[in-house]
C-alpha cells in the first residue's frame, strides 16, 4: 500500500501524487557511484594463516563465478544467489578479482584479527 499525500501547486489547484519510499531513494542518490566497501564489518579472528589464505582464495571464487555473465553452473547460480542475500551482487560492478590491489576481505566487509595459539593463552 502506498500512501497517497496532497501536494499543493502554486496555482490553486492541488493534485494528487504518490509518494514512494524507493523511488525517494533513487533520486537521492542519482548520479553517485555505488559504494564499493560494504555497509558494516564482521571480524574473524583465526589462529592459523593457511585457513585464512584459503578462506580468501574461496571468496575470490565465489565473487568471479557469481560476476561471470556466461556461467550458468549450479555453483554461479548459488553464489549469485548468496551475494544478492547479502547486498554485494549490487556492487560488484567493475570488480576485478585478477587485481593484486583488490581486497576481497575489505570488499566483503570482513577484518581478520590474529589469535594466539591455545597453548600459548593458556584456555582450552
Amino acid at each position: 500500500m502506498v500512501p497517497i499525500v496532497q501536494i499543493p501547486i502554486a496555482s490553486s489547484t492541488a493534485t494528487t501524487k504518490a509518494w514512494s519510499p524507493i523511488a525517494h531513494h533513487e533520486r537521492r542518490y542519482q548520479g553517485l557511484d555505488a559504494p564499493k566497501a560494504a555497509a558494516y564489518r564482521v571480524r574473524l579472528c583465526y589462529r592459523d594463516e593457511a585457513y585464512r589464505q584459503r578462506s580468501e582464495a574461496r571468496a575470490k571464487c565465489l565473487i568471479a563465478d557469481a560476476s561471470s555473465p556466461t556461467s550458468s553452473s549450479t555453483s554461479a547460480l548459488i553464489a549469485k544467489k548468496a551475494l544478492k542475500y547479502r547486498k554485494v551482487y549490487d556492487r560488484m560492478t567493475g570488480v576485478d578479482v585478477n587485481d593484486p590491489n583488490f581486497d576481497v576481505f575489505e570488499f566483503l566487509g570482513v577484518d581478520w584479527c590474529k589469535n594466539p595459539s591455545m597453548e600459548s593463552s593458556g584456555r582450552v
